[in-house]
């Protein structure tokens, strides 16, 4: 019975460790870095002082490059969004969308 109970625990915490804690943010979600879109693990936090993300065309990453929303570096690096592109076409997403 022992040796049920142990393979039990094992199996429990097994389980539980599939899950990814992810780099939730204070709203207790992420963007999704393939995806680009944004969502929950946890139910959100309201809060009147921080508006809503505004989604944008493009991400400008730090390093001058254009990343459109089906790179997996929209939003996943450091950079900020834009309407309008400026600097160099990421080789893997293609940057600008013509």
């Amino acid at each position: 019975m022992k040796v049920f109970s142990l393979i039990f625990v094992v199996i429990s915490f097994l389980a539980a460790s599939d899950a990814h804690p992810g780099g939730l943010d204070a709203n207790g979600g992420h963007y999704n870095r393939k995806t680009g879109e944004y969502h929950y693990h946890r139910k959100p936090v309201k809060q009147a002082s921080k508006p809503p993300v505004e989604e944008k065309a493009y991400w400008i990453s730090s390093t001058g490059k254009i990343h459109n929303k089906g790179c997996r570096y929209y939003r996943a690096c450091n950079g900020h969004a834009s309407d309008t592109p400026s600097g160099v076409n990421c080789k893997i997403c293609g940057g600008v969308l013509h």
